[in-house]
């Protein structure tokens, strides 16, 4: 099916360059009442616009069904080629991409609190993640399918050895972050309607598996650097009234990507046992955002509550986190020739478990914690396009990382299912950084030479919002990724970084990037903490020679 060129009159995109360069297009609202009810004949509708797609699997065959189509069709595609009906869409993607670390900032994980040795150094791989998209409308009804492949090759398994002296063969870093092997992404029927009675009001109803992008995708997300994808299985209900708001509510399971790497199935072999993804039915997700389009002059603003209640499952031993999130943003767009600037704020209350002692948690803390970001950007209306900024983040820790009793307070910030890295860089085989623990101001140049070419260079500083807790994401244990603690101070580096994309068509499309982590104090000095959080006597502190980190992928599109 040839791409509709078209979209809703008063439609419009913005571009958001994230680390690795890659083009996410945030619609906007548009579409008045006026508009819809006016007569065609009348109406003119204006010139259509499309960005490159995201260097990930984020097929341009997915249309909105309120908006119409965002992205540029590519210039091979294969629904022309066959020929296949208007109804029918059909799309491929591959893209390829191989990463390499060096003096890894967590050198130190230890795979077992049995084990005696530990991984340090560098590593490599060669991540490959090939996506399916079929697609039947049925007027106002949609049937959609999702096969995706996400897979490494090359990576290193853990250099660890147990009591025995017999080698460890966890695979490390490959785990179901990096690796789902032939699964469905999504599959869900919908029903949209662009003008429901008359009303100029947009209505769309999702049900099956999906995935999902919501606000500032910092809290419920699509990864897109990231190999595999977070995904649910529930119902979705969208309103949009196209020139003022627009209204998100869902209710929902999370897909759980199998075979799984923790501490219930410590061994598995990623690549050559195939399990097919499942939903967990012991925990929900839900909640709603409300955003408004221009609430004074040129500003817009949402508000969001997002609500996790998590429960064991036989093979997902979980923290039983049972969290309220609210979530406040306002934010100007970029344009050339204006300042820009951005505020959210994100608390988070309820309780959450700790493992004391055994595989399952089991002790109960009360969990309080928060979450902001702010930036403000000035973009120049001169050749290049030159788009200069200033950030600041902010995740708060716990006051005692080592504390699991009844009596501490949790106040680690929990991203819950959001995305990292357009914030603090690539993920991967790298992933220093996430919104949990973490005190860290920077700037960002993005430029583009031309319009196929662009570019990005930052800077990070980073501390931790708490020095006497862990850094490691939200979890901090090595039951999950490595996690230090117990270092000196709380400077854990100076975080550079460089990325740059090069459109050769619609169809073809590369990518490349280089980071730097001077290391500081805690970064150098930290200590690994076991999958139940205690600290590893014994075991050496990560080498103190700083990261570096350097990724070069293609993406194909046909």
């Amino acid at each position: 099916m040839t791409l509709k060129k078209r979209r809703p009159v008063g439609h419009s995109t913005l571009k958001l360059i994230i680390p690795g360069l890659m083009m996410l297009n945030y619609p906007t609202l548009g579409l008045s009442a006026e508009t819809l009810n006016a007569d065609p004949a009348a109406t003119k509708l204006p010139t259509p616009t499309y960005t490159s797609a995201p260097m990930a699997a984020y097929n341009f065959m997915m249309d909105d069904a309120l908006l119409g189509n965002s992205y540029e069709k590519p210039v091979w595609n294969v629904h022309d080629t066959l020929g296949l009906p208007k109804w029918l869409s059909f799309g491929v993607e591959q893209r390829t991409r191989y990463e390499s670390v060096s003096d890894a900032f967590k050198g130190s994980q230890k795979t077992s609190p049995s084990s005696l040795g530990q991984s340090k150094g560098g590593d490599q791989q060669i991540a490959l993640q090939t996506d399916f998209w079929l697609q039947a409308k049925f007027n106002k009804f949609r049937l959609a399918v999702e096969l995706m492949d996400a897979r490494t090759l090359g990576s290193d398994v853990s250099k660890s050895t147990n009591a025995s002296n017999s080698p460890n063969t966890t695979p490390f870093p490959s785990n179901n972050s990096s690796v789902d092997t032939w699964d469905f992404a999504q599959g869900y029927a919908s029903w949209a309607d662009q003008n429901v009675l008359n009303s100029g009001l947009g209505t769309e109803i999702k049900f099956g598996r999906q995935t999902m992008d919501l606000g500032s995708r910092r809290l419920v997300a699509r990864p897109i650097f990231r190999n595999t994808v977070n995904n649910f299985t529930g119902v979705r209900t969208r309103v949009i009234a196209y020139d003022k708001w627009q209204f998100n509510a869902f209710a929902t399971v999370p897909v759980l990507r199998y075979p799984n790497y923790n501490s219930i199935t410590t061994n598995p072999n990623l690549l050559n046992n195939t399990k097919w993804d499942e939903e967990d039915f012991h925990t929900w997700f839900s909640g709603g955002i409300f955003e408004y389009s221009n609430l004074y002059k040129d500003i817009n603003a949402e508000v969001a509550l997002y609500q996790l209640n998590e429960g064991d499952s036989s093979l997902n031993a979980t923290r039983n986190r049972n969290y309220w999130t609210p979530t406040v943003r306002i934010y100007q767009k970029p344009a050339k020739g204006k300042f820009d600037f951005q505020a959210e704020g994100m608390g988070q209350f309820g309780t959450v478990k700790y493992a004391a002692t055994s595989t399952y948690a089991n002790t109960t803390q009360l969990h309080e914690a928060w979450s902001s970001h702010v930036e403000a950007g000035y973009s120049f209306d001169m050749p290049w396009s030159p788009r200069f900024y200033l950030e600041y983040d902010y995740a708060s820790g716990s006051s005692n990382w080592k504390d699991h009793s009844s009596a501490g307070v949790d106040g680690r910030f929990d991203p819950l299912y959001g995305a990292s890295d357009f914030d603090f860089g690539p993920t991967g085989i790298y992933g220093a950084f996430q919104r949990s623990n973490i005190n860290s101001p920077g700037y960002k140049l993005d430029f583009a030479p031309t319009k196929d070419l662009s570019f990005r260079f930052q800077q990070r500083l980073v501390w931790l919002a708490s020095a006497t807790d862990c850094w490691g994401g939200n979890t901090c244990t090595a039951a999950t990724q490595p996690a230090l603690a117990n270092g000196n101070g709380s400077f854990v580096g100076d975080q550079l970084g460089f990325t740059g994309r090069y459109n050769f068509n619609s169809s073809i499309n590369f990518d490349a990037g280089w980071y730097h982590l001077f290391k500081g104090e805690f970064a150098k000095s930290a200590h690994t903490t076991s999958s139940t959080g205690i600290y590893l006597t014994g075991v050496t502190p990560p080498p103190g020679a700083d990261t570096d980190y350097f990724f070069v992928q293609s993406q194909l599109r046909f």
